[in-house]
């Protein structure tokens, strides 16, 4: 069956995208890709809605998150997270925040269209599959048709010559053979 573009569907699947990128945090993700060949995994930036700023020590909290709100960013329900300890054992920490409402438009108007494409690709080669699967068919029953008509015709053929050799050729009448008495050996 031919699929034609839902406006539904297409809405799911962009205000899942969205979701996916307010809620993810911007940076490198160690394990984003599989090496399909090794298995082993392949590193690549992410790109979310979500900034972390590295906060060496608790001393510089307020300094990081002042930079951060001076550059339109807001927080993050998270807030301030302990990431691990520096190799002196001090709490090192991580800042979560929200990037800049016209920097997460651009990015939701980016992802939107970029859903909106992958559907419409989709739709397309499914139709395109649909039709080919069709057309295939079609070509299959013509075929199947074909070799009926010509076995069919094969077949009547096949019997007009044999009515032909037949009346050609009509059985000869068996020659009597003389009998000849042998006599036969009788065991008494």
């Amino acid at each position: 069956m031919l699929k034609s573009l839902d406006p539904k569907e297409l809405a799911r699947r962009i205000a899942e995208a969205q979701a996916l990128y307010k809620d993810r945090k911007s940076g490198i993700d160690h394990f984003a890709d599989v090496d399909p060949v090794s298995g082993r995994p392949i590193s690549k930036y992410i790109d979310g809605g979500v900034e972390t700023f590295p906060v060496p020590s608790a001393f510089e909290v307020l300094p990081v998150y002042l930079d951060a709100m001076a550059a339109g960013n807001t927080l993050h329900q998270l807030g301030l997270v302990q990431v691990g300890l520096d190799f002196h054992g001090s709490p090192q920490f991580e800042l979560y925040t929200h990037r800049p409402a016209q920097f997460q438009k651009l990015a939701l108007d980016k992802i939107a269209a970029d859903v909106t494409a992958q559907y419409t690709k989709e739709i397309e080669e499914h139709n395109a599959a649909f039709i080919e699967s069709e057309v295939q068919a079609q070509v299959n029953i013509e075929a199947r048709r074909q070799e009926r008509e010509l076995a069919e015709a094969a077949a009547k053929r096949r019997a007009e010559i044999e009515a032909e050799v037949r009346a050609a050729y009509t059985p000869q009448l068996p020659v009597e053979e003389a009998k000849t008495a042998t006599p036969s050996r009788v065991k008494r």
